[in-house]
């Protein structure tokens, strides 16, 4: 019986695929059922760049429900904050602050202020406040090092 010489190749190509698909099977999703505090710690980098009270109480929700899930030894948040988000940090009359400090406090969360979208001193900023870097360059670096971005 002759083969047409594209049915052969695809009758190859399909075998291929599949004997791939068989080994590396093994190992698809492994470290499912694995509890949430077992294995590498988690580091996590927010990225927030909107002045909407809305979104901010998002994130700051966010961190909680991250901490509900994880132990501080087991997971690192920073929340890297610029341009119009960047009220969220300063002192005066912020909605945010004991919340921010809160956190910080409880889960040693770290925020790190956009030197260069900033428009107030380092001296306006809450005293969590870590870090006065490039918000792109910090965000890039913290990717980098393999923590997850996460922009709420």
């Amino acid at each position: 019986m002759t083969r047409h010489p594209r049915t052969l190749r695809w009758l190859v190509v399909s075998f291929v695929c599949s004997l791939f698909m068989m080994l590396g099977q093994s190992t698809w999703g492994a470290g499912e059922d694995v509890p949430p505090e077992i294995g590498r710690p988690h580091r996590v980098v927010l990225h927030l760049n909107s002045g909407d009270e809305k979104v901010q109480r998002g994130v700051l929700n966010n961190i909680k429900n991250l901490y509900q899930e994880f132990s501080p030894q087991s997971l690192t948040v920073e929340l890297v904050v610029h341009g119009a988000g960047l009220p969220l940090l300063i002192k005066k009359g912020r909605l945010f602050t004991a919340e921010l400090t809160e956190l910080r406090q409880a889960y040693g969360v770290n925020y790190t202020a956009c030197s260069n979208t900033m428009k107030v001193t380092r001296e306006d900023l809450i005293n969590e406040v870590g870090d006065t870097v490039s918000a792109m360059v910090r965000l890039m670096e913290r990717q980098e090092q393999g923590r997850v971005y996460i922009k709420p």
